[in-house]
């Protein structure tokens, strides 16, 4: 008989973990484009790539479109749901699989500067925040976003807040890997 390993335990996700998870990863975010200039944030490392302005682009689009779901498509969920929490919050930050994102939230030019796009994208996240701060629910696992996420369907407002989140922490890195292939510094690498 072996003896299985103790599991590492799972956070209590709650609403203050979930408002600590949006503000770290605003932080995170915003920290990934710090002190580039908006010349090398039109920059492509390739072709078929995004710069770090259509990245924050997207960001700031695809949050603003959930923001809405979750300010106007919310309704009771089935109570035999499946509760994805954990896998979310593993999974969706990570790079390791490519997405592509709906024709809606990608990048088509609306934001000329990183100024405007820094800019909506603090707006939406501060909107996001209070909004989570606001909502009455103790169980956002009980209400769900009555639009299907492009990857994972049918979601519960606690998932659609942790892809929001862990949204803004893929993103983050893949301005790290433009900032990589293309040459751009970071601040603490610039001191």
């Amino acid at each position: 008989m072996s003896a299985q390993p103790n599991p590492i335990p799972a956070p209590e996700i709650d609403k203050q973990f979930l408002l600590a998870l949006l503000r770290e990863s605003r932080h995170r975010f915003l920290e990934s484009f710090a002190e580039v200039t908006d010349e090398d944030a039109r920059l492509r490392p390739a072709p078929d790539r995004w710069s770090i302005l259509e990245t924050i682009e997207h960001l700031a689009t695809a949050e603003g479109i959930q923001l809405k779901l979750l300010q106007t498509q919310r309704a009771p969920r089935p109570s035999d749901a499946p509760n994805r929490d954990l896998p979310f919050l593993r999974m969706v930050g990570e790079r390791t699989h490519k997405m592509h994102s709906p024709e809606i939230a990608g990048p088509n030019g609306r934001f000329s500067t990183l100024f405007a796009a820094s800019t909506q994208f603090k707006t939406t996240r501060a909107a996001v925040i209070q909004f989570l701060d606001q909502v009455a629910e103790k169980d956002l696992r009980a209400t769900e976003v009555k639009h299907p996420h492009p990857a994972a369907g049918m979601v519960s407002t606690c998932e659609m807040l942790i892809v929001m989140a862990k949204h803004a922490e893929r993103h983050a890195k893949q301005i790290d890997e433009i900032r990589e292939q293309l040459g751009i510094r970071q601040a603490e690498e610039l001191s």
